[in-house]
């Protein structure tokens, strides 16, 4: 949390307060006490008022039962705000390794031996496409979607193609 809180002073932000979180749980924990308690939002902000929550920490951790106290040097409460990953990411703006992935899109090294190209043009026309060729011609590194926009069709002469990939039948 002291990390957040400095992140945000440094970002010019000011601390989280209480009225962020009316209608919403403040779950905190303690991993050396094993416990993990949760509050509700609106409760919190009648008692406390729109308290900034690096201070709300302290009344937090008497309510819990902690005889720790959360300012001085030594022994120190280790009680502090706890959030699912889920939350964590969505807050941070982070996506998960496979959006990643689908939003760059597969590229020619990724596909497998038995996966084969085809070019679909908007005037319907198909064609196979040799992925050796293209893979002398552009690289394997290129992304599949990059490839469909310089594809040219033979009949309508335009470069709006898409790009299916397909099994090899067996």
């Amino acid at each position: 949390m002291a990390a957040e809180l400095r992140a945000r002073l440094m970002a010019g932000k000011q601390a989280a307060t209480l009225s962020e979180y009316r209608g919403k749980k403040v779950t905190v924990i303690c991993e050396e006490c094993e416990v993990l308690q949760h509050f509700d939002g609106d409760e919190l902000f009648s008692k406390h008022g729109d308290a900034s929550m690096p201070e709300l920490l302290g009344d937090l951790a008497r309510a819990v039962g902690c005889e720790r106290p959360k300012k001085g040097y030594y022994n120190l409460c280790r009680l502090f705000y706890y959030r699912r990953l889920d939350e964590w990411v969505r807050q941070r703006g982070y996506i998960s390794r496979e959006q990643h992935e689908i939003e760059l899109g597969k590229r020619l090294a990724d596909l497998r031996e038995w996966e084969v190209l085809k070019a679909v043009c908007q005037c319907g026309r198909r064609a196979k496409l040799n992925r050796k060729a293209l893979e002398r011609q552009v690289g394997s590194n290129a992304r599949i979607k990059d490839l469909a926009t310089k594809l040219h069709c033979k009949e309508c002469k335009r470069y709006a193609s898409v790009i299916e990939i397909s099994s090899l039948p067996r």
